[in-house]
């Protein structure tokens, strides 16, 4: 996809969005949410029947409680004193328990490079990666055991944590960036923040509904099209976190790194989710999902009318997140070599 083609889709998802916060915020509020969610797909999507928009809205509404189930799940975890990396590793680790060793290992080889890839967009979107190799797909030959199966699954959690840092770093920088005045009118972004502060999983449903509305309708190449809803809503719910905690930095309520905790384990969930996906064999590969995660919840902030950010507080993001970044690296080059030489050693015997 070339630039231009990259332009327009943005254009045109951001048009999408506007149209689905705009009614979302002036509903009649007689009507419940799945209703209103229904009809609005329905109307976005006027080839679809009364009774698959109806469909459609439930199954976006659900995927988006499962979503938070899992956050909640990571937050509790969190509490009671495990990191949201190790929590993401023991959960690939169940997930993979009883499948063979070497289909475990491919798959979340698989995972790894996906992350791996939608980081070093993240990264170049800032300035700080040009070609960085995707090193462990070197590794693909492996004969993979308990130990190398975990070491992946923990750099797994590293990179699904270090989105976290690309992405807020990403969002921080656009909203730089972008010196014009935004177009939403207040009464539109007050309501919108309203529902954020009261209903935050139907504003996660209305991003999800916007996003297949976008897919659907071949209008963005940013996802596959037979991207399943579950893995929509879980970009839906990054996004939608992402925005909120750094609209409460913006707003002095938050510290950013409260947010940057926030958003951290935003992506490790949604990671986690995409990943089990990816063992259960519902999806194949993990999207690169970065940049359109950073792209959507640039676009709330925009409806939040989020203050500027500064050139400080960004210089701070962008400095922690390529410290993780150059550490992520150096991590995986490591599993790479460990790899190497037990490879050596099964020569030997």
């Amino acid at each position: 996809m070339n630039g231009n083609e990259q332009n327009t889709n943005e254009s045109t998802l951001k048009k999408i969005m506007k149209s689905f916060i705009g009614s979302y915020t002036e509903r009649d509020k007689s009507l419940t949410f799945p209703s209103w969610l229904s009809k609005q797909l329905q109307q976005e999507m006027p080839e679809m029947s009364f009774n698959e928009s109806d469909n459609l809205s439930e199954e976006i509404i659900d995927s988006v409680e499962s979503y938070d189930q899992t956050l909640n799940e990571l937050n509790i975890s969190i509490e009671n004193g495990k990191s949201k990396e190790n929590w993401l590793a023991d959960k690939m680790s169940k997930l993979y328990s009883d499948m063979p060793l070497n289909e475990a290992g491919d798959v979340l080889q698989y995972i790894d490079v996906d992350l791996n890839e939608t980081n070093t967009l993240l990264m170049q979107d800032i300035g700080e990666a040009q070609d960085d190799v995707v090193y462990v797909q070197e590794a693909e030959y492996v004969e993979w055991n308990q130990y190398n199966l975990k070491d992946k699954a923990l750099n797994i959690g590293r990179q699904a944590a270090m989105s976290g840092l690309g992405v807020a770093a990403g969002i921080i920088k656009t909203s730089i960036d972008d010196g014009g005045i935004s177009d939403i009118g207040s009464t539109i972004g007050l309501a919108f923040q309203e529902g954020l502060a009261t209903s935050v999983g139907e504003v996660k449903a209305v991003v999800a509904g916007a996003v297949k509305t976008a897919v659907h309708n071949g209008l963005t190449d940013i996802l596959p099209q037979d991207v399943p809803v579950e893995t929509i809503s879980d970009i839906a719910g990054a996004a939608v976190e992402s925005a909120n905690a750094l609209f409460y930095v913006a707003t002095g309520k938050n510290t950013i790194m409260e947010a940057l905790d926030k958003i951290g384990r935003a992506s490790v969930v949604t990671a986690c989710r995409m990943g089990s996906s990816a063992l259960k064999g519902t999806i194949s590969r993990i999207p690169v999902v970065g940049p359109l995660v950073v792209n959507l919840a640039g676009g709330l902030l925009n409806h939040m009318k989020s203050p500027k950010f500064s050139e400080g507080v960004y210089g701070v993001v962008r400095d922690a997140a390529v410290a993780t970044w150059n550490g992520i690296k150096e991590s995986g080059k490591k599993i790479f070599n460990n790899i190497k030489n037990s490879i050596k050693s099964i020569v030997k015997i």
